[in-house]
């Protein structure tokens, strides 16, 4: 079926325009909180001066804007002091997180094992028997790769070492009460 120039522009205007202006104050959000604070706490610290890393121990937690990452430990690597020791020398440029990782966002929570968060790449990682759930809906799988900005997630399988599932990645997802 051909439309007419008239309807497709109509459609445009009435379907496609709108889901433009929604997604692009979503994006911008995402990104706006990639580049809040990092606020870390646990029930204790290290700090390794000569290596500018930061080790946070039990129940450790890094929270930045509505993003949530946790953690047995969690440790932030530093970025390098620059030469008028100005204050790049306080950024983290990476949190790597060990032991009942969980990181939540606005819409949806992952878990695994192991993790990292690139601060400046703006990327998470989750490895080892990752678990997403967003509502009711659920990804399992080995690998799990969220980008911040995009919110757009991948989750991979991890080959033939996990035989349980074939190292395939399993999805659940349920219908909502709106569509049956």
């Amino acid at each position: 079926m051909k439309l007419s120039k008239t309807c497709r522009n109509l459609l445009f205007t009435f379907f496609v325009l709108p889901a433009y202006v929604v997604a692009i104050p979503a994006l911008s959000q995402f990104e706006k909180d990639s580049e809040l604070p990092i606020e870390i706490t646990a029930d204790s610290m290290e700090w390794l001066n000569e290596e500018r890393v930061a080790i946070a121990r039990g129940n450790a937690v890094a929270v930045q804007g509505r993003y949530t990452l946790s953690a047995q430990v969690l440790t932030a690597h530093m970025a390098e002091a620059s030469a008028e020791g100005s204050e790049t020398a306080a950024q983290i440029r990476r949190i790597e997180a060990e032991g009942n990782v969980m990181l939540a966002t606005p819409k949806e929570t992952a878990r695994g094992s192991r993790g990292t968060y690139d601060v400046g790449e703006k990327t998470a990682l989750l490895v080892d028997s990752v678990v997403l759930t967003q509502g009711e809906n659920v990804l399992r799988g080995e690998k799990l790769i969220m980008d911040l900005i995009t919110g757009r997630t991948r989750v991979e399988g991890g080959g033939l070492e996990t035989e349980a599932e074939n190292g395939r990645v399993r999805a659940i997802f349920k219908p909502s009460d709106e569509d049956q």
